[in-house]
């Protein structure tokens, strides 16, 4: 995560020295339209663009995947209770074999006393 701020630190340092080092403007055309303005506004619009197109392409993986996440993290939660619960119900059970057996086996030995 360092590193990526680092990175970006890095890049608009950048892009603020390439501003103030071409503050020409410039013109271009497109479909026969003549757009003029400062290079660096007239770079950054295509720039921008690429970016939001990127991120609609992008977004909905990350939703999906976080959905996906999501309700697997439920299910594990609900397994873990279920366990829990197994767990829970086998100690008891245990418990009440093991005073089943035990007064079975002091039955046993107070007959022999007889």
């Amino acid at each position: 995560m360092k590193f990526f701020l680092f990175l970006a630190l890095i890049i608009a340092i950048v892009i603020i020295i390439f501003t103030f080092q071409n503050h020409m403007d410039i013109t271009l055309i497109f479909f026969n339209q003549d757009v003029s303005g400062p290079l660096p506004l007239i770079l950054a619009i295509p720039f921008l663009v690429g970016t939001i197109a990127g991120l609609a392409l992008i977004v909905p993986v990350w939703l999906k995947k976080a959905r996906v996440v999501k309700a697997q993290k439920k299910q594990i939660r609900e397994l873990e209770e279920k366990l829990l619960n197994v767990s829970e119900q086998a100690k008891a059970e245990e418990t009440e074999t093991g005073l089943i057996v035990g007064e079975s086996s002091q039955d046993t030995s107070q007959k022999d006393e007889f």
